[in-house]
């Protein structure tokens, strides 16, 4: 972690753009907190993660992209 102490989300952020992968500490309404970013992640990782097509049942390809979504993949499809 960085050794100074962020007083503002501005310097949060600044702090975040400079170095996506670090964690920054701040004080923040007089609460210390640590600030990482969030990963995003995209269908391509999802399916990369989950694997070349296997003969899974729809059933079971719901049930991977489900748990995917859950840590921390997108929101739900759209209806098609």
């Amino acid at each position: 972690m960085s050794a100074a102490v962020a007083k503002s989300l501005d310097e949060v952020l600044e702090q975040l753009r400079r170095d996506p992968e670090s964690v920054v500490e701040a004080e923040l309404g007089g609460l210390p907190v640590v600030i990482r970013m969030k990963p995003r992640v995209s269908a391509a990782d999802v399916f990369r993660a989950i694997g070349a097509w296997e003969g899974e049942t729809p059933e079971e390809l719901a049930r991977l992209l489900e748990e995917a979504r859950r840590s921390g993949g997108s929101g739900e499809p759209p209806a098609l």
